[in-house]
């Protein structure tokens, strides 16, 4: 155990603390802090000449909630004599305040754009860079962590349930496939749409002994920014929800587009849940991380770029976000999500057959202290228009089955990051 001491009442003095805190989880060790500096190891006291490295002008900015830094390709801060200092430069990244800054461009829904970002600037995004920073603190002061395995976490978003009779119909007109027309009418006379399939979804989980998450919107119709929420009412499709229970694994909320608050859409859910992910992507972490945080969410998983794949805070583990506002941490867990079917779909256009590959190909860069998230849509579990996907999906379960890769729960992602404060 490190004895750690940090000057009180400063405006660095909570930041080190809650950076110390992510450190001890990510490496499961312990630091002791403790109120007498003549007994530390490591101190933070700007007036001490024996201090570890402080960026003074970083943590009067962020007091100040200023965060306009000019950031080059380093992502880094240092202080009056060149020193890197390594807890402002990994909770800049942690706490994606690139975000927070008044220049930062978003797109037509309010989302931070991927273009904007240094991850794309500096060709970053494939850079679990805060994990390279901690691992390159520690070895400086001649620490040794316990790095684990990574691991998985899933996920599906149910955004529609009936809309395959007119999408993958259109898809079948245009490619003459007259069988698959066929079949479209014949399951929606039997009501048997072909994307309300979340016992397909259940079965193939079960065949590759994984548990995921379901999300699950409780508005319908078109929602602000005239995005499309939901083609059902959630009151009529309890028994999907109650099978997903039975096959033990999870159901949250999807967030909608909306007005609603997060107490009124989790009273319309009709279950319980504290997990959520914001549709479409669309929220903003300067402004909706403190709404999760007021209401009884207790784990979001919407911390990705829609556009790309990766990194969107240079992190691969779940952690308690830091309220610049207050100066403490937020109360819920963020899960970053690092993969999502509809960017290979729709802003990279993948080659199908690849996709896969890609995912394995990036768990393995990043195979220790990871848990990459991936979110599978239940309309890309289909044959018709978003064909080859399932086979991409199937192709990642038998790479974590056959190499018995542990796939988490979304409580645990709750359990193991909550920070003692």
């Amino acid at each position: 155990m490190i004895d750690i001491y940090i000057k009180s009442d400063e405006n660095y003095t909570n930041i080190v603390r809650y950076v110390l805190k992510i450190i001890e989880i990510n490496q499961s060790i312990q630091f002791n802090f403790i109120d007498n500096k003549n007994g530390a190891k490591w101190m933070w006291d700007h007036t001490d000449i024996e201090s570890q490295v402080i960026c003074l002008n970083f943590y009067s900015s962020v007091q100040n909630q200023i965060v306009d830094f000019n950031i080059d390709q380093h992502i880094s801060f240092f202080n009056e004599y060149g020193r890197k200092d390594y807890i402002a430069s990994i909770f800049y990244k942690i706490n994606c305040l690139q975000e927070f800054d008044e220049k930062a461009a978003t797109d037509k829904y309010g989302r931070f754009t991927y273009s904007s970002s240094y991850q794309f600037k500096y060709q970053l995004i494939d850079k679990n860079l805060v994990q390279l920073e901690i691992d390159e603190f520690l070895s400086i002061k001649h620490v040794i962590g316990n790095k684990k395995k990574s691991r998985f976490y899933i996920s599906h978003d149910i955004d529609t349930l009936y809309g395959s009779f007119l999408q993958d119909g259109l898809w079948a007109v245009k490619n003459k496939k007259l069988g698959v027309i066929i079949r479209l009418i014949f399951n929606e006379v039997m009501q048997r749409p072909h994307w309300r399939n979340i016992d397909k979804i259940l079965k193939i989980s079960n065949e590759y002994d994984v548990y995921t998450t379901f999300f699950w919107l409780v508005n319908a119709g078109k929602g602000s920014f005239n995005i499309k929420n939901s083609d059902y009412s959630i009151k009529k499709e309890h028994a999907l929800i109650r099978l997903v229970q039975q096959a033990e694994s999870f159901n949250g909320l999807h967030k909608s587009c909306s007005d609603d608050t997060f107490e009124q859409e989790l009273e319309k859910c009709g279950f319980k849940t504290v997990f959520n992910r914001y549709h479409f992507l669309r929220f903003n972490t300067v402004e909706d991380w403190r709404k999760l945080s007021d209401s009884s969410i207790k784990l979001d998983c919407s911390l990705g770029f829609a556009e790309h794949y990766g990194f969107r805070n240079s992190y691969g583990k779940a952690f308690q976000p830091f309220d610049i506002v207050s100066n403490k941490p937020y109360d819920f867990i963020e899960a970053p999500l690092h993969f999502m079917d509809t960017t290979f779909h729709q802003y990279l256009k993948s080659n199908v057959n690849t996709i896969g590959t890609t995912v394995i190909d990036f768990f393995e860069k990043n195979n220790l202290n990871c848990d990459i998230s991936l979110l599978w849509h239940n309309t890309f579990f289909t044959d018709y228009k978003y064909n080859s996907y399932l086979k991409e999906y199937k192709k990642i379960l038998c790479y974590i089955y056959e190499n018995k890769i542990e796939v988490i729960r979304p409580l645990q992602l709750i359990e193991e990051n909550k920070l003692t404060w």
